[in-house]
């Protein structure tokens, strides 16, 4: 366990260093971060305007959506949701590619990045299409727990959770594979399995080694103080529990974007690993080579 935490340390440190050097990739998950939620909003607020705000209102209230109002919000929900995760592949895509030149000695930018992006707008449209359908499936597993017993929540629970950790590595060279072999998004799924299969066999069991201490030291405190700030909220002290619930969020979004940032330089320095060998960037063979823990069969 130790060395493992020891081998998350050393990639996420290389990662930050690639950052450092280039902090216009910063601005790739920043960008699409707030355009996404921007979006989410614009495009909820019209189905929200469409099906009439009063009414929706007193629908809620007693707790008794009509057929109409319920097919018309899933609708514009996952309208919403789709072109949220489209603008987050389109900005993680531009730095993806930004990220492959700038490993490989050759200077980019943030515009580069997003104009090869809009190249592969295609398979990245189709991509994002895929990513929402299988978030939306796993949200279904998971339910909201409010008609089941514990026990049945706490399965599909951890359900969720492991369609989640598979899916985060059966896709993991997606993106990569789109942009910088000009792959479509089913062959690019296909193509990552297949590299995941040949590298490390298939009794993964675990999601790639970067950005664990970032996690531990931001995002774990960060949702720890935005729940407190807000049961201070709650209590009645919400000048007091408001501004901390600010905090704990911004804490957290800050944190998510340099895993974000992280997480796409490793994928292509590990792409071109898994394809020949190379070792490119600040990595070295170990690193590369125990990004993904796997169990070891009998």
């Amino acid at each position: 366990m130790a060395r493992s935490w020891q081998k998350s340390k050393h990639v996420t440190s290389q990662a930050w260093g690639v950052i450092k050097d280039n902090k216009y990739m910063l601005g790739f998950p920043a960008v699409s971060a707030v355009l996404a939620v921007l979006v989410f909003l614009i495009v909820g607020g019209i189905g929200l305007a469409a099906l009439g705000v009063n009414n929706v209102a007193d629908q809620a209230a007693n707790d008794d959506f009509s057929t109409t109002s319920l097919i018309v919000g899933a609708v514009f929900l996952f309208i919403a949701s789709y072109l949220a995760t489209l603008i987050t592949q389109i900005f993680m895509g531009g730095l993806v590619k930004c990220a492959d030149e700038e490993l490989q000695g050759r200077d980019s930018s943030f515009g580069a990045g997003l104009s090869a992006a809009f190249s592969r707008l295609p398979a990245l449209a189709g991509w994002a299409l895929i990513e929402t359908i299988v978030g939306w499936l796993i949200r279904a597993v998971q339910g909201d727990g409010t008609s089941e017993n514990a026990i049945v929540a706490i399965l599909r629970a951890i359900l969720a959770g492991l369609m989640a950790v598979a899916w985060s590595i059966i896709s993991f060279f997606v993106l990569p594979l789109i942009m910088l072999r000009g792959k479509g998004p089913v062959e690019a799924i296909k193509e990552s399995v297949s590299l995941i299969r040949n590298t490390w066999g298939m009794q993964v069991a675990g999601g790639v080694r970067i950005g664990g201490i970032i996690g531990l030291i931001a995002v774990l405190p960060g949702v720890l103080v935005t729940i407190a700030g807000g049961i201070v909220a709650a209590a009645g002290t919400a000048a007091l529990g408001i501004p901390l619930a600010t905090i704990g969020v911004v804490v957290v979004i800050v944190a998510s974007v340099l895993i974000s940032a992280m997480k796409a330089i490793f994928s292509v320095a590990l792409l071109h690993y898994v394809e020949n060998g190379a070792v490119i960037g600040p990595f070295d063979t170990d690193q590369l080579q125990s990004a993904v823990r796997v169990t070891q069969s009998a």
